[in-house]
C-alpha cells in the first residue's frame, strides 16, 4: 500500500509541473504561432491574388513536420475553401492549394452541366479529381494575380459517376448519351470515366471504365460494354455458371471446372490459364475486403462464353 502511495505522489507531482509547462507551449507555440501564421497568411494572399480572401481559421498540427495551415475563403465564392501552409520551396515560404482547388470545381461544374442535358441522375452523383500525376508538375509559382481558367492548364481529369442504385439495362444507353456529351467539351480533359453502380446480389460494385482517349472512337451503345470492369466473388461466379470450383493454397489460384473446361485464376499478375493455355486477362483478379478472390466478369464471359448479370431481370 505505501508503496502504491509513494507512486501516486511521484505521478502527481510529476502533474503538477508538467501540465503548466504544456500549457505554456501551447500559449506559445499554439495560439501566439498562429496569430502571427495568420497575419503573414493574409500578406502572403495580398502578395499573390487580386481577389479578397478570408482567413477562416489557422490550426497548429502537432503531428505534422510543418504544423501550421489556415483555412482561407475567396470572398467572390465563401463555398469555396483552400489552404496556406509552409512551403520552405517556395520564395515566399508559403504555398496554397487555391489554384487545384477552383479549377476541381470549375471541371465538376461543366461536367454536371453537360450531364445535366443527357441524364439528370448521373449528373447529381459525380466526383472528380486530377488524375495522376501531371497536377504536381504545374508551375504553381507563377500564378500571380487571377488564377487562369481550368482549360487552359491541360491538366487530365478523373470523372467518376457514382449511382447509389444497381445498374439497369437503361444504364447502357444512359453511358453512353454521357460519353457523347462529355467529349463536346473543348475544356474538359478526361483521362478516365468510370461509372459505378453497387451490385444488388454480391456487393460488389459493378463498374465500367473508358480511358478519356478512348472516348472518341465509342460510337454505339453496344461497344460500352467492352469497358466492363466489374469483379465478383469466384463462388459466386461458380454458382452462376454452374462450375466447380478449388483453392490451390500454394499457388493462391482459384480453378473453375465444368465438364472438359477449365479456367486457373491467379490472384496476383494478369494472366490466367484456360483449358491449360495461358490467357492475357488485362483487368486482374485480386483478393477483396471480404478475403474472397473477385474475377473479372470480362474473362469468364470470354472463356466459359456465358453472360454474368449485371442487373435484376
Amino acid at each position: 500500500m505505501k508503496r502504491n502511495f509513494g507512486k501516486i505522489v511521484v505521478i502527481g507531482i510529476a502533474a503538477i509541473v508538467l501540465v503548466p509547462i504544456l500549457l505554456y507551449v501551447e500559449f506559445q507555440n499554439g495560439f501566439y504561432q498562429k496569430f502571427r501564421f495568420e497575419q503573414r497568411t493574409e500578406r502572403y494572399l495580398a502578395q499573390t491574388y487580386d481577389e479578397s480572401m478570408k482567413v477562416v481559421s489557422t490550426r497548429y498540427l502537432w503531428d505534422n513536420i510543418e504544423p501550421l495551415v489556415a483555412t482561407v475563403q475567396p470572398a467572390s465564392d465563401p463555398s469555396l475553401q483552400f489552404y496556406v501552409y509552409v512551403s520552405k520551396n517556395r520564395e515566399k515560404g508559403l504555398s496554397d492549394d487555391y489554384a487545384t482547388t477552383l479549377w476541381k470545381k470549375q471541371a465538376k461544374q461543366e461536367a454536371e452541366s453537360l450531364l445535366q442535358t443527357v441524364q439528370t441522375e448521373y449528373a447529381r452523383s459525380i466526383d472528380i479529381d486530377f488524375s495522376c500525376c501531371k497536377v504536381a508538375e504545374y508551375d504553381y509559382a507563377s500564378i500571380q494575380g487571377e488564377v487562369p481558367h481550368y482549360g487552359t492548364t491541360g491538366l487530365p481529369f478523373d470523372l467518376v459517376v457514382n449511382m447509389e442504385r444497381p445498374a439497369e439495362e437503361a444504364d447502357l444507353a444512359n453511358m453512353y448519351h454521357s460519353v457523347t456529351s462529355l467529349r463536346e467539351s473543348k475544356s474538359l480533359l478526361l483521362d478516365k470515366l468510370i461509372f459505378r453502380f453497387p451490385h444488388p446480389v454480391t456487393g460488389s460494385t459493378v463498374s465500367f471504365e473508358i480511358p478519356g482517349e478512348a472516348m472518341d472512337g465509342v460510337s454505339s451503345v453496344k461497344e460500352i460494354e467492352a469497358y466492363n470492369v466489374t469483379r465478383f466473388p469466384a463462388s459466386y461466379i461458380a454458382e452462376e455458371i454452374r462450375a466447380t470450383l478449388s483453392w490451390n493454397e500454394e499457388k493462391s489460384e482459384a480453378v473453375f471446372k465444368r465438364e472438359d473446361e477449365s479456367l486457373v485464376v491467379r490472384s496476383w499478375g494478369n494472366e490466367a490459364i484456360w483449358n491449360g493455355m495461358p490467357l492475357e486477362d488485362p483487368i486482374g483478379a485480386y483478393i477483396g475486403d471480404s478475403m474472397e478472390l473477385q474475377v473479372p466478369v470480362q474473362l469468364i464471359e470470354r472463356t466459359f462464353g456465358q453472360k454474368l448479370a449485371l442487373w435484376s431481370p
